[in-house]
């Protein structure tokens, strides 16, 4: 069993801030946890896992470019630790590049996509993701 929460993994605070009051904006909305690293971040789900699964995010959503460990980087660990493997990862990056689309998918991105630039388009793709990922979507059970 999953939370209902969406970790964000972004370096950059202005995009973080922008995203959080695009989520706060809903109905609602999901808790946020916050990571500005990869490292961060993985070591947080570490945690999570190994104290009771039902503290897991109900989706990840990590930044490509981040210092330490990037979320190419990161979304490989998730993928590859049985005990996070099965949680949704979304990148969202303000890359376009074919290659780092490619290994986002070969690594096991359950999607990819480009940040908005107006403020506007994000409260909708936002809103997008919640509808999906949080509301709607039914989630593989996590290992015991």
């Amino acid at each position: 069993m999953y939370n209902n929460q969406i970790l964000l993994a972004e370096d950059d605070t202005t995009d973080a801030d922008f995203f959080k009051r695009a989520l706060n904006r809903l109905d609602a909305p999901p808790d946020l946890v916050w990571c500005r690293t990869g490292t961060e971040a993985y070591e947080g789900l570490q945690r999570s896992s190994h104290a009771d699964t039902a503290s897991l995010p109900r989706l990840a959503i990590l930044d490509i470019k981040m210092p330490g460990m990037n979320g190419l980087e990161l979304l490989e660990k998730i993928k590859t630790d049985d005990r996070l493997k099965n949680m949704p990862v979304i990148i969202m990056s303000s890359s376009d590049e074919p290659q780092d689309i490619a290994r986002a998918y070969e690594s096991g991105a359950n999607g990819y996509l480009v940040k908005p630039n107006r403020f506007q388009d994000l409260r909708e793709l936002v809103g997008s993701i919640n509808y999906f990922w949080i509301k709607t979507n039914r989630l593989r059970p996590l290992p015991s």
